[in-house]
């Protein structure tokens, strides 16, 4: 939600670009990665709670340095971690300080009589500077800024500074101290809103930029970051003016640190924010980017977010408009981590809105995407450079002491830990009230899990055919890990009879689906484990169905044919089939053209020349079946397995290719257009496949090229190749396109549930709608069978390396099997319909 925040108090993070330097080990993109190599998907800490230092007021920012937490704000007391409002507390006024590995609460204590709001520390870590509301420290008058002993708070006497209103921002070199907020006067001399001092002794110095407010709105600096050279400063406020120009100037502005004087800053052509309901609230730097936040309220700016650009030429790197003002970024080795209440992250592939919002966010350092146009009303980034979003949502209660409704203000961190800070009661359920740490996952606890149990995570089983059982389940979702592993356990439970792995958030979580074969007559009984990468798992409820197909020990029929051909036609015979229990009582073909027929002898004629593979089912009296298949060629048999580059026109299906036979289809979305073989998707959720069922092979070399006519506004659309398929099983290979374009590849086996066996999201390849995707699929051997494959874009050359490989000996896969084409739409997407084109389909004998 936007939320009226025209007493903002939330501050920049102004700690010395020197002690930022420290960051996050490589980890994963969630906390157990499946490519902890891809930027789109970098190491982000778990949400386990930590033991943390608890205050009972509100926290508006933090400094780290070394080993200590400093935290300022609107408090009077702190207690330790678990005990609860009003018992062993001890005075803190506005400002404390605790241990970054233990969490716990440290001597240090300055006493301040008013709130802070600023903090930072010299670069030599020998003293921090706190500027604020406060009037006094303990006994002594220190006007909204001193300087603090960092181990026992005491006052660096020697730094006298009087301000003459707010000081809501510090940042420090070695020799001069930068304030910023809404003071009118520093020692008695006239300065608007910025002043320099000097460290050694706080006397005045000649810096004096000048800004300007609007009639209803005096100017404002919330936030300063130092460049890591110390010569340039970034300011963020209200402004309107800096310096007498609006562009920059407009909220967020650039000084030469000497003389005050405005420099070039391209990020606030991007981002502007000022005036009486928008402003920039916080700034950080991890030495290489500076990032900043901001909030907007009506009118007057456009970003309700953050946003990361270069210390080297001020050019945005890139802007997440998740809509919901922001406080506070801190950027970590590996992530960039948010404070704020974010309710809309739809354009750049996050979530819808929600309520209430996130508290707490992350993102990937690098620009892995572009946001798309905003369809809500709010100010629109259509086109900007946009990071990925993590799956890092740790739950933050709404706390009560500021009356903004608000949970975290501030966020920070340093080497394997992030913490944030702010006026939140509980995290993740567990009381921590104001402060929490999270860590890596090699030192965190790692306990949170699956989040949906009992009813909300209970599948649904039906009977499909005699000896099946088909369960059907929404997948679970975990708030810091993806990937999720899904095992499927029948009648005692403890054996598994499938697994698989899927991808989820708590915004998109897919439908899945298992077939459980081969089964006697009766009752079964099912339930679905989930567990994520660290063994945390839930357990659904037990569904039972009863199965028809042969109770009583019934054993199912063997299926056995024999072919003849005469020219085009074929004749078959099954009555070589046979039942050792019983009798067979039907007989079902399959021709491999998409035609069929029925009877212990059949024939058929087939339209064209090629390979084409027949089945035969069998049924017996007791109700279970048993298929086999045979390959017959017609004609002469084609120098290739496959060939298609639809150079036809058919209005509906897909016709006959001119080397593999017809393609059999399953629904009305194809046609051909002259040039390209056309799948329509027009309902999300649903996922069109063809197949040229008269070719048969254990090892083909697959090329195709497709082409999308959009990105989907969310989740993904999904097109690839199958390179063997044999009964309702395959293997193939699947492109996802996500709505900021990133491809990620997958080596599939669908096999009474879909499997992912290799998996890359492709490194420097964003998909634009129109362009022209190819893919290389190999399907070779069996037992083990070898599937590997590889996607470029058309303008580029095709990789010398194949991006996913793995070997798969999945017995009802182990034989020759036809080829094809498959689609996908995610059931969240709405901006349909989509088309997929195909093109230049060429299976090879490999």
């Amino acid at each position: 939600m936007r939320r009226a925040v025209a007493t903002v108090t939330a501050v920049a993070a102004t700690f010395a670009a020197s002690l930022l330097s420290v960051g996050l080990p490589t980890a994963s993109a969630d906390s157990a990665p499946a490519n902890p190599n891809d930027p789109k998907t970098p190491p982000t800490v778990a949400i386990d709670v930590l033991p943390t230092v608890q205050h009972n007021g509100v926290a508006w920012n933090q400094l780290v340095l070394g080993n200590t937490v400093y935290v300022v704000g609107n408090f009077t007391r702190a207690r330790p971690s678990g005990s609860a409002a009003g018992q062993n507390e001890v005075v803190r006024n506005n400002i404390l300080a605790y241990d970054l590995t233990t969490g716990a609460l440290k001597s240090f204590d300055a006493n301040l009589n008013g709130q802070a709001y600023g903090i930072t520390a010299a670069p030599d870590g020998s003293r921090i500077y706190v500027g604020g509301e406060f009037t006094k420290v303990g006994s002594t008058t220190k006007n909204r800024i001193v300087a603090l002993n960092p181990t026992t708070g005491a006052i660096i006497t020697s730094f006298n500074v009087n301000a003459a209103g707010t000081v809501r921002a510090v940042a420090a070199t070695d020799t001069t101290v930068y304030l910023g907020g809404t003071f009118t006067a520093v020692n008695g001399v006239s300065r608007q809103r910025l002043a320099a001092v000097r460290a050694s002794d706080g006397a005045l110095l000649s810096f004096a930029p000048t800004m300007t407010g609007t009639a209803d709105a005096n100017p404002k600096v919330n936030a300063l970051q130092l460049s890591p050279t110390g010569d340039r400063l970034v300011v963020g406020g209200n402004f309107v003016t800096l310096n007498g120009s609006n562009r920059p100037g407009y909220g967020l502005g650039m000084l030469n640190a000497s003389t005050g004087t405005s420099l070039a800053i391209q990020a606030n052509d991007v981002v502007r924010n000022a005036g009486k309901d928008s402003a920039i609230l916080s700034l950080s730097s991890d030495g290489t980017n500076f990032y900043g936040t901001g909030y907007i309220y009506g009118t007057g700016g456009n970003l309700e977010g953050s946003f990361s650009a270069n210390w080297s030429d001020a050019r945005i790197k890139w802007v997440e408009d998740c809509h919901g003002d922001s406080y506070g970024v801190y950027a970590s080795s590996t992530a960039v981590y948010v404070a704020g209440h974010p309710h809309y992250c739809l354009n750049l592939g996050g979530y819808n809105e929600t309520s209430p919002p996130q508290r707490a966010i992350a993102f990937s350092k690098a620009a892995t995407g572009t946001l798309t146009k905003d369809t809500r009303g709010y100010p629109s980034f259509t086109g900007q450079p946009a990071p990925s979003l993590q799956n890092f949502f740790p739950q933050m209660t709404t706390g009560t002491a500021s009356g903004q409704s608000q949970a975290a203000w501030s966020v920070s961190g340093s080497g394997k830990y992030v913490v944030y800070a702010g006026e939140f009661k509980q995290v993740n359920g567990t009381g921590q009230q104001g402060m929490v740490r999270f860590a890596t996952s090699d030192i965190a606890p790692n306990k949170q899990g699956p989040k949906l149990s009992g009813t909300n995570f209970t599948p649904t089983v039906t009977s499909p055919g005699a000896g099946q059982a088909k369960l059907s389940w929404t997948a679970n979702y975990d708030y810091d890990n993806s990937n999720l592993t899904y095992t499927v356990l029948r009648d005692n439970l403890a054996s598994p009879v499938g697994t698989i792995t899927q991808a989820s958030t708590w915004w998109s979580r897919p439908s899945m689906t298992f077939t459980d074969s081969g089964l006697t007559g009766g009752t079964h009984s099912y339930r679905v484990r989930v567990v994520d990468p660290f063994g945390n798992s839930q357990t659904s409820p037990t569904v039972s169905i009863t199965v028809a197909g042969g109770g009583g020990g019934n054993t199912p029929p063997v299926a056995s044919f024999t072919t003849s051909v005469n020219g085009r036609t074929v004749s078959a015979n099954g009555t070589g089939s046979s039942d050792p229990n019983g009798t067979v009582t039907s007989y079902a073909w399959s021709w491999g053209d998409g035609q069929s027929g029925t009877g212990s002898t059949a024939s058929h004629t087939y339209a064209a020349d090629g390979t084409y593979t027949i089945g035969l089912t069998v049924t017996d009296n007791g109700g279970a079946t048993n298929s086999t298949t045979r390959t017959v060629t017609i004609g002469t048999a084609p120098a290739g397995v496959a060939n298609d580059t639809f150079s036809r026109t058919v209005a509906s299906g897909f016709g006959s290719a001119p080397t593999g036979g017809a393609w059999s289809t399953n629904g009305s979305a194809f046609s051909v257009n002259g040039s390209q073989g056309l799948v329509t998707v027009s309902t999300a959720g649903q996922g069109p496949w063809a197949q040229l069922a008269g070719v048969s092979s254990s090892s083909v070399d697959l090329t195709a090229g497709m082409v999308l006519d959009k990105r989907p506004n969310a989740g993904a659309v999904y097109a690839g190749t199958i390179g063997r398929r044999v009964g309702s099983n395959d293997y193939r290979l699947k492109a996802k396109v996500d709505s900021a374009g990133a491809v990620t590849l997958y080596a599939i086996r669908t096999s009474g549930g879909e499997t992912a066996l290799s998996t890359l999201i492709v490194p420097g390849l964003t998909y634009t709608p129109g362009a022209r995707l190819n893919t290389r699929l190999q399907v070779t051997g069996t037992a083990p069978t070898t599937i590997r494959g590889k996607v470029w874009l058309s303008t580029a050359a095709e990789p010398s390396t194949w991006q996913v490989s793995a070997t798969d000996s999945t017995a009802a896969l182990q034989a020759a099997g036809s080829v094809g084409i498959h689609t996908y739409v995610s059931s969240s997407a709405t901006n349909g319909p989509w088309v997929f084109r195909f093109d230049d389909f060429v299976a090879a004998q490999a």
